[in-house]
């Protein structure tokens, strides 16, 4: 009565739990909205990971669509092969084998996808676990051998400690021992670093194989690490292994008492770790040795009390053990009529046993016949979609080559004429500037030099018409004189500032000695220094530089001059020479009125800037614009610092004659 009340009450609480499972998934999935709500979906999928944990199938298949509808909707790749795996899982547990493995290759699309090592290695381990099942040793071998690779590269030891177990116990099935003792010499490595409680029975089994190979000593020292490992770990199991593998070592050596020692106490550890199999096979193991003793009476109970264990645990191959030693013990006591007997037992078995395997080998083929099928059927039907796909694909194809061809004969159009517009707006601008150029070449010979030329014009009408005497003339000959050198020098500027504008001006350099250059303006511009008594003063030494001469000539006539204009009587115009590492500094350095600050950025500004001097002379704005460019020409730079009132320095670079 009470064992019903409590197999009730566990169903009873296993509904509930089932229940409580499906609300919590009905709760939870409506609040996944985007991609940062991934961590509430992983935690959904425990949820439903327990559904069908609790044999609840059918209700975890029903949340199917609805989990991977969601996972989708947040992109959460990682989380669609998550639902695809627990759906093989659940197809796997029964045993709807085609259908695991559809979905379990789908978890692999997006387990790529995501990079997730740890589900495409798990994946791998499911289908061997499938294959080892229908008997496809080789498929399963392949399956963990992918398995283990993924591993490795996580470097998930403790999983990888089973996996490598289990690879060997397969290649050990296949009788490929050499395979099966190098994973089990991997797992072992791996057990004794991260899992040194589980040693004991990889030791056993490596034991095992160097047993069938006959490979006793090393058989008997994997044994002996295996016992004194379990004596630590206090593991009966593998003790009671341990011992019984000993025990088997020294009866094939026909140690008989040693051997009785080691199965007694194999013996006593099986029964505390409720292991009847093991305790049953010792007893008959002790019944063999009791015969080889002579023992009979003994030999006898032993055997009696192994096979009512036997038969209740239905162990064919050890009931047949026990049916041959029992033969040989009647053998031994001359009862050849009850040894017959226990032979035609052990091959009534032996046959049965032979038929069973026969039947299981014929039902395992005809399994993996139909999965063979099953799965040439989905990929015929595989086939024809990914024809129908292809020629839908091929459609698109044609569509988006024609679409592409438009577009680009599309996008060649708008280039010819964004490039047209380019080009007209390109002409627009030089026609502007070229306007531009004309008019202010227009505007300075009509109004400067006009005005120039006309005051030389009245002055030379007014001496013909004997309107002034001629002390008056000579007394207005030095007025003249520096008119007709303004002209001279607005005439030389405005002629190389039209050809800067039409980009016909190109240096020529050459090597020659600035000292030279400066000495011959000097000369030029001494008559219009002493008229304003401006001293002029050469403190160059020897410079010898690589530019255009004749642009240099220009350059330093339009700085003197424009130096003179700036100076009042009594100031001085001295130039220097500073010797650098590639080129020479020349500077012209006046003690005039100076220039404003404001007024420092508009000298070489595009826009023509000028002021009258300190006798209003006039000039065009032209001829610094015409220096800055003449020296760029050459590789070099001009600069200009000026205190108001105290005076002016322009300095130039050119490069050093070689």
């Amino acid at each position: 009565m009470k064992k019903t009340t409590l197999i009730i009450g566990l169903l009873m609480l296993l509904s509930y739990y089932g229940f409580s499972q499906k609300q919590s998934l009905d709760s939870i999935l409506p609040t996944i909205k985007t991609q940062k709500d991934s961590v509430v979906f992983d935690n959904a999928m425990k949820h439903f990971k327990q559904l069908w944990v609790q044999g609840k199938f059918e209700i975890a298949l029903s949340y199917e669509d609805k989990l991977l509808s969601i996972s989708k909707k947040i992109h959460h790749n990682r989380g669609i092969g998550d639902v695809y795996t627990q759906i093989g899982n659940i197809y796997n547990h029964t045993q709807k084998h085609i259908k695991a493995f559809h979905n379990y290759d789908k978890a692999v699309i997006y387990y790529k996808i995501a990079n997730h090592q740890r589900g495409l290695a798990i994946i791998n381990n499911n289908k061997s676990t499938i294959e080892q099942g229908r008997g496809n040793s080789e498929k399963a071998i392949d399956y963990i051998l992918e398995a283990n690779l993924y591993f490795e590269r996580i470097n998930d030891s403790i999983v990888l400690s089973s996996t490598y177990n289990n690879l060997a116990n397969i290649y050990s099935d296949i009788n490929k021992y050499e395979l099966a003792e190098e994973y089990y010499q991997k797992s072992i490595t791996l057990k004794k670093k991260f899992r040194p409680e589980k040693i004991g029975s990889a030791l056993n089994n490596l034991a095992l194989i160097y047993i069938e190979q006959g490979k006793i000593d090393e058989a008997e020292e994997l044994i002996n690490q295996a016992l004194e490992i379990s004596k630590k770990k206090n593991n009966t199991l593998d003790k009671a292994m341990a011992y019984s593998r000993l025990a088997d070592l020294f009866r094939e050596n026909k140690e008989y008492e040693k051997s009785k020692k080691y199965y007694d106490s194999s013996y006593s550890n099986a029964l505390k770790a409720q292991n009847y199999r093991v305790t049953a096979n010792i007893k008959q193991q002790l019944g063999f040795i009791e015969t080889q003793l002579k023992n009979y009476e003994k030999a006898e109970a032993l055997l009696k009390d192994a096979r009512t264990e036997l038969l209740k645990l239905n162990i064919s191959p050890l009931l047949l053990t026990n049916y041959n030693y029992s033969a040989s013990l009647d053998s031994a006591r001359n009862n050849f009529t009850s040894a017959f007997i226990w032979q035609k037992k052990y091959q009534q078995i032996a046959d049965q046993s032979s038929n069973d395997e026969a039947t299981e080998r014929i039902s395992k083929a005809e399994i993996r016949f139909k999965s063979e099928l099953e799965q040439l059927k989905l990929l015929e039907e595989k086939e024809k979609q990914e024809l129908k796909t292809q020629g839908e694909l091929f459609k698109y194809r044609i569509f988006t080559f024609i679409s592409l061809g438009v577009s680009i004969l599309i996008f060649v159009f708008l280039i010819f004429i964004i490039k047209t517009r380019k080009e007209r707006k390109r002409y627009i601008k030089e026609l502007n500037e070229s306007n531009q150029v004309k008019n202010k070449l227009f505007s300075i010979i009509s109004h400067d030099l006009k005005n120039e030329i006309h005051g030389l014009d009245g002055t030379l009408n007014l001496l013909k018409e004997d309107a002034i005497s001629i002390e008056e003339f000579q007394e207005i000959i030095p007025l003249l004189a520096n008119k007709t050198h303004q002209t001279s020098i607005m005439l030389n500027n405005l002629l190389n500032w039209s050809k800067s504008q039409m980009k016909e001006l190109n240096a020529k350099p050459t090597e020659f000695n600035i000292k030279d250059v400066i000495h011959s303006k000097f000369t030029f511009f001494e008559p219009k220094a002493e008229l304003k008594d401006i001293k002029l003063e050469n403190q160059l030494d020897s410079t010898m530089v690589f530019a255009d001469k004749d642009m240099f000539s220009i350059v330093s006539q339009n700085l003197i001059a424009n130096a003179i204009k700036f100076c009042k009587p009594g100031d001085s115009i001295t130039l220097h020479s500073e010797e650098k590492e590639e080129h020479y500094e020349i500077c012209f350095q006046d003690t005039g009125v100076g220039i404003p600050k404001e007024n420092l950025s508009k000298l070489f500004a595009e826009d023509t800037f000028t002021t009258e001097g300190t006798q209003q002379e006039t000039g065009t704005g032209l001829g610094l614009k015409i220096c800055k460019e003449l020296i760029e020409l050459n590789k070099g730079k001009i600069k200009v610092k000026s205190i108001l009132g105290e005076g002016s320095t322009f300095c130039i670079t050119l490069p050093k004659a070689s």
